[in-house]
């Protein structure tokens, strides 16, 4: 018995020292003056960052991808104008995405929500074959649509589990560029597939 104690302990202290060598990056949201808030992320590799604020109907307010990698990322954004709102604030680097709602009230930065980290899904296009693997560590449900010249042609729900990995035979689809968007309750994905 004291075996397995001696077991479970020295296998505790490996599990511990291997997650603390492991620097998770910051992500800060802090407001600074005049209406503006400061984004501040910070990773130990350097890797291409990008940073984007979505409202509340999802659309796109800011977007800037780093041209190279980079460990810090520290960008000012101005809400002057936004009286009020809820904000999607995302960082998205190798393979990895990191969310935090903001709240503005009054021209000022009221709320920061927790961090909610998600992997970014992996997508490789060969022989007519869609290849889609995805880390949903949200579990949350995960939808496919596929486009084709602006319209969608295909809509599937792929499913909750934790580890999705599907094939689907794009063969009998007609040659052309088609735009592949998985997505769940808060982020869209998406892939260029030409056939």
């Amino acid at each position: 018995m004291k075996t397995k104690n001696y077991a479970l302990t020295a296998m505790a202290i490996f599990i511990a020292a291997a997650v603390s060598a492991v620097k998770l990056p910051t992500f800060k949201i802090v407001e600074t003056t005049n209406n503006k808030v400061l984004v501040a992320f910070e990773v130990s590799e350097p890797a291409v960052v990008e940073l984007s604020v979505k409202n509340s109907w999802g659309e796109i307010l800011y977007c800037n991808k780093s041209e190279t990698p980079v460990e810090k990322l520290h960008v000012i954004l101005d809400f002057h104008t936004q009286q009020y709102g809820v904000y999607d604030v995302g960082i998205n680097y190798n393979n990895y995405k990191i969310n935090r709602k903001i709240t503005i009230a009054n021209y000022r930065l009221k709320n920061v929500g927790k961090e909610e980290r998600a992997f970014v899904p992996y997508y490789t296009f060969e022989d007519n074959l869609l290849k889609i693997s995805y880390f949903n560590n949200n579990l949350e449900n995960v939808y496919m649509k596929i486009y084709h010249e602006g319209n969608c042609i295909s809509k599937k729900k792929i499913g909750k589990e934790m580890c999705i990995q599907k094939v689907y035979n794009l063969s009998k689809l007609e040659s052309g560029k088609y735009k592949i968007v998985l997505s769940n309750w808060n982020d869209d994905y998406q892939f260029i597939v030409n056939k």
